[in-house]
């Protein structure tokens, strides 16, 4: 219901907002740039948007008092960096022969087993 959500202090909503509207544009333009090289970089450094987040992603942070903790999602995102990692390793080295699925698993393996260990 909306008029029971909980109140939220004015820097942390406008942090947030920024942060996840920075982070989507520079996705955003950085895929475009992609898509047709030069359609971006030639006016402006999509990177301008990465700074962005970073800036606002860590004031919103600092100014964060409550923090819930979403263990599915950080699983999920951890999968899903683990398999971003083994795709650009089974694409880019050919050479090694088997130890290319040996880094591959490896590779998949590490990101979950760094949150594992963090969270232990």
């Amino acid at each position: 219901m909306v008029w029971k959500q909980k109140k939220m202090e004015p820097l942390v909503v406008i942090s947030r907002t920024s942060f996840l509207v920075s982070l989507l544009s520079y996705l955003l333009f950085w895929l475009a740039d992609i898509i047709q090289p030069g359609f971006v970089s030639r006016y402006f450094s999509v990177h301008i948007f990465l700074f962005a987040a970073i800036l606002s992603g860590s004031l919103w942070v600092w100014v964060m008092e409550d923090y819930v903790e979403r263990r599915g999602v950080h699983i999920l995102i951890a999968l899903t960096f683990g398999l971003v990692l083994a795709m650009l390793t089974w694409g880019l080295i050919e050479d090694v022969g088997i130890y290319r699925l040996i880094l591959g698993l490896l590779l998949f393996l590490s990101p979950s087993l760094v949150y594992l260990f963090i969270k232990s």
